[in-house]
């Protein structure tokens, strides 16, 4: 069993998230605290989600909802904490949400003429896939969040796709090291998605436009519940995709998509939880 200063790491992780109900700070950003404590005291990520589901047992504010732990265990694993990181975030800079200038995009777009500039949508998730990688590109597909495995594109396609959930919108440098920021070879794409407007989808397909003019739209998938993914083309530019992710900001999209190993929702997939079609809502086969 690990030990953190001759204290058992679970006890440990136990006692933290007792202080954590008893003081009263948001529950699910504390969990993520504890899942960094247990990374940067050496644990490895299938330990660090055992020990959490032990100590969660000692906490009665609430039970964690299922995959809650294994996704702040995998955020806290994938956001390396090597400084010297190609994709280390910058802390120079505070962008913020801007109202206004969401509110102004928004009201200018349409759902019809997003999916009007499209070209023909494939019938099949390979061809997209195909477009959108080479054969050979180190690539994560998952049908759910637990999985960890790192193929290329054409063993995904030769074991199927009909099960698949979400995907990484980047290539990998090699298949031991996992879905980790510190594995990513290139960010080819980058990607927006927001729950400011819920259902909206005239408003999020204003959004979606006015990215477009900063980084080439080249994907629109439906979450399959109350928002969009629009894929963008970044090509490994990553002074665009720090401009990209300000702006993502500025219109109040999630910023945790766009970190280098984000897992997305997988084109014409199934969402588990709605059961609903992960549609392409625009496809461009242009880029």
């Amino acid at each position: 069993m690990a030990v953190i200063k001759q204290m058992p790491v679970h006890e440990k992780a136990s006692r933290y998230l007792r202080k954590i109900e008893q003081e009263g700070p948001i529950y699910h950003p504390q969990m993520v605290n504890v899942a960094f404590m247990l990374r940067d005291d050496g644990c490895s990520y299938h330990q660090a989600v055992f020990i959490m589901h032990e100590a969660s047992k000692t906490v009665t504010r609430r039970e964690p909802r299922p995959g809650e732990i294994e996704g702040a265990v995998a955020y806290a694993f994938q956001c390396s904490p090597d400084k010297s990181s190609k994709f280390s975030r910058r802390t120079t800079k505070k962008v913020r949400r801007n109202q206004a200038v969401l509110d102004e995009w928004a009201s200018k777009g349409s759902a019809n003429r997003l999916m009007e500039m499209s070209d023909q949508i494939p019938d099949h998730p390979s061809e997209i896939l195909e477009h959108l990688f080479d054969g050979d590109d180190l690539l994560h597909l998952s049908p759910d969040i637990f999985h960890d495995q790192i193929v290329s594109l054409s063993e995904w396609i030769d074991a199927g796709l009909d099960r698949m959930q979400y995907f990484c919108p980047c290539t990998f440098k090699d298949r031991q090291h996992g879905r980790l920021a510190k594995n990513v070879l290139f960010r080819k794409y980058i990607v927006f998605e927001t729950d400011e407007r819920p259902y909206d989808w005239d408003g999020q397909a204003g959004l979606i436009e006015r990215l477009a003019q900063a980084l080439p739209l080249v994907l629109v998938v439906a979450s399959g519940n109350k928002s969009w993914h629009s894929f963008h083309l970044a090509d490994g530019n990553e002074s665009a995709i720090e401009k990209f992710n300000d702006l993502v900001i500025t219109l109040g999209g999630d910023h945790s998509v766009t970190r280098p190993a984000q897992m997305v929702r997988f084109p014409l997939g199934t969402n588990s939880r709605t059961g609903n079609k992960q549609k392409v809502i625009y496809f461009s086969r242009g880029n």
